[in-house]
């Protein structure tokens, strides 16, 4: 449609031009002494159009001829540029497929082609990560250094990897000091703080992974369940390697929400580190608190029976284990337990009952052992061998499934 319409066009412009050059009958007179011009106006008139054409056609080819070297330059840079492109995306693919050198070599290319700053950045990343993969960490160091000098100490790409691959190699230093240029960047980046939280537990900075765990947890990137077990984890770290005296015990127990004061393997380890201390006292106290205020754990249990009081608490602690009975009448390591306590006591008839209930519940090498040695006590070999062979076939049926 548009063409017919040009067409048109054209043959009402010819027409048009037809009709004013046979009407038009004048002339134009030039007077260029000593010469003196005459032509008709028609004929000057095709002239004046046929100058300004060949004039607008001159100056189109100049135009033309001093662009070309712009032009020239300008396709060479989308020539590298996609060349660039084309070898970015192979060496992506190289480095998922794990082909990991040439995903080095391939980016490393990438970067020589590469004018932009974001493509510089995601080839030299790359390119470093590739290189941390096959241990050539001085080619990484070297693609770290040249996206420093190019996009800054602060770029948080580089930062973050920098972060990652140091803490990696175990050059917490390093780690560090790039995790603090992340956080000049962004202060409340849950990445970088998930990466701070593997830097300060394997610095062993307790407090540092205490605080981080609670904001991770207030940033929603961990939930309760995640953030308990890590505080779990971080707290008997601090009861195993901190040498802390009697009054820190005390003082850093109190100091744990009392949601944390009931798990079972805390209580176990806090007890532990109060026997050691010679503080069996405070070791019945904790653990009686956990199992009648929190949820019941047949671990504690052990542990409690485990005790070495003086004379008057084991008739208190005894008392006590009898009591937790009655709500567990079927727990096998409470058995155990009281089977011991009463061995200690001399009550080798409720002992030898205990124990045997014990291991009518859950048979364990430890039960059999107790009761052989009740028995030995009683001078009973015969059966004090039976139960020493029944542990010791049950300690090496678990020593094999364990392998």
């Amino acid at each position: 449609m548009k063409a017919l319409f040009w067409l048109i066009a054209l043959f009402a412009l010819a027409v048009a031009a037809t009709q004013f050059a046979e009407l038009n009958t004048g002339y134009a007179l030039l007077v260029v002494p000593p010469w003196r011009i005459e032509l008709s106006l028609n004929l000057l008139v095709v002239l004046l159009l046929a100058t300004v054409g060949v004039l607008y056609a001159l100056l189109r080819m100049l135009v033309e001829i001093t662009g070309l070297p712009e032009r020239v330059r300008r396709y060479r840079l989308r020539q590298r540029a996609e060349e660039a492109q084309t070898l970015e995306r192979s060496a992506r693919l190289a480095f998922f497929e794990g082909r990991y050198q040439r995903a080095e070599r391939l980016s490393s290319d990438a970067l020589k082609l590469t004018e932009n700053d974001e493509a510089f950045a995601v080839n030299a990343l790359l390119a470093a990560r590739a290189a941390h993969v096959v241990r050539d960490y001085e080619r990484r160091d070297v693609l770290f250094a040249e996206l420093q000098q190019r996009l800054g100490s602060e770029h948080l790409a580089t930062a973050m990897t920098m972060a990652e691959l140091y803490l990696d190699k175990r050059r917490y230093a390093d780690a560090d000091a790039a995790l603090a240029r992340a956080r000049a960047v962004s202060p409340k980046l849950t990445a970088a703080l998930k990466l701070e939280l593997r830097l300060r537990q394997r610095e062993e900075k307790h407090d540092q992974v205490l605080r981080l765990i609670d904001q991770l947890q207030r940033s929603e990137a961990l939930d309760e369940e995640q953030a308990l077990r890590l505080k779990r984890q971080t707290h008997l770290l601090q009861l195993r390697q901190q040498q802390l005296t009697l009054p820190q015990l005390k003082d850093w127990w109190k100091k744990l929400p009392e949601g944390e004061r009931q798990d079972p393997l805390l209580v176990a380890d806090l007890a532990q580190a109060y026997a050691a201390q010679g503080a069996q006292h405070e070791a019945r106290l904790v653990i009686e608190h956990a199992l009648n205020a929190g949820d019941w754990s047949s671990e504690l249990a052990l542990v409690y029976g485990q005790l070495q009081l003086n004379d008057d608490e084991q008739i208190g602690q005894l008392q006590q284990a009898e009591a937790w009975l009655k709500q567990h009448p079927d727990d096998a390591d409470l058995l155990l337990t009281l089977g011991r306590l009463c061995r200690r006591h001399s009550l080798w008839g409720k002992a030898q009952n205990y124990l045997e209930a014990s291991l009518a519940v859950a048979p364990s090498a430890i039960a059999h052992a107790e009761l052989a040695g009740l028995l030995e006590q009683l001078e009973r070999d015969e059966a004090a061998n039976k139960h020493y062979r029944a542990s010791l076939d049950l300690a090496l049926q678990r020593g094999a499934l364990a392998n």
